[in-house]
């Protein structure tokens, strides 16, 4: 019996868009379980989208189907991929929006959607995500091996997302992503910060770790480990990166106060 499907996009809901993937989905799989992650990307924002898929990819059922579509690049020469990673699937561009699953699984498999029977007749050139990618997976969701779905892919196309680095007493990484209250969701892991540390974003000092939002006064800047494990910066009820002005891909320095 078909199972869980969830719908990542960048396409909003005052269109009829996410509709038109949904019916498509349902059309082939009538028993799926469709789940909404977010339709609130950015238009295009592909580093966004591969974020915020690995929030939750992992977090579902062996067997669930993951329908992810941020595509600047519909209609191009760009591939479309169906992917097993960890016993859950996703059917996504190949643009780098699997960056991060591809990273953090302990083993994956991808092929190329080119087989015409898991399609919809005469796709698109525009919307590929009703097209193309809804119905590969719905037929994941139906148990299709993502094999059959066409030819393998031994290197998908990944972002060039640097990695944080530390010495003994510094710690350099990046604002990795914004979440809608403004905190600075940073890619250094909270298991780096051991002893008496103070955090820096784009110079600004932000302070010592503390261990929760409530930890300071309304409007004081405060750094934790979130719950993604690295190291976060928020205004209590306020925004951080308003604040600082900060975006994505902005430093965040931790330096070791000598003790």
């Amino acid at each position: 019996m078909p199972g869980i499907v969830t719908v990542l996009s960048d396409f909003g809901t005052s269109d009829g868009f996410v509709a038109a993937m949904k019916g498509v989905v349902l059309s082939i799989a009538p028993d799926a379980k469709i789940v909404d992650a977010t339709h609130d990307i950015a238009p295009g924002d592909v580093e966004a989208a591969a974020f915020v898929l690995s929030q939750y990819w992992q977090l579902y059922p062996a067997g669930a189907v993951h329908l992810a579509v941020v595509d600047p690049g519909v209609g191009s020469g760009r591939r479309a991929l169906a992917v097993e990673a960890d016993g859950r699937y996703l059917a996504a561009p190949d643009n780098g929006l699997l960056t991060r699953v591809l990273a953090d699984s302990d083993a994956w498999c991808a092929f190329e959607i080119t087989e015409p029977r898991y399609t919809r007749p005469d796709p698109s050139s525009t919307f590929h995500g009703r097209d193309i990618f809804a119905p590969a997976a719905a037929h994941l969701a139906a148990g299709v091996d993502p094999s059959a779905l066409g030819p393998a892919v031994k290197e998908p196309v990944t972002l060039p997302i640097e990695p944080p680095s530390r010495d003994e007493t510094t710690l350099q990484g990046r604002v990795a992503h914004i979440d809608r209250f403004g905190n600075l969701i940073s890619d250094l892991p909270g298991d780096w910060v051991e002893g008496d540390w103070r955090f820096e974003v784009r110079g600004r000092e932000v302070g010592a770790l503390r261990r929760t939002y409530a930890d300071v006064a309304t409007g004081e800047l405060v750094t934790v480990i979130g719950s993604l494990g690295t190291v976060e910066v928020a205004v209590r009820d306020g925004s951080a990166a308003k604040r600082i002005g900060a975006a994505r891909g902005d430093p965040v320095i931790g330096r070791l106060i000598p003790g």
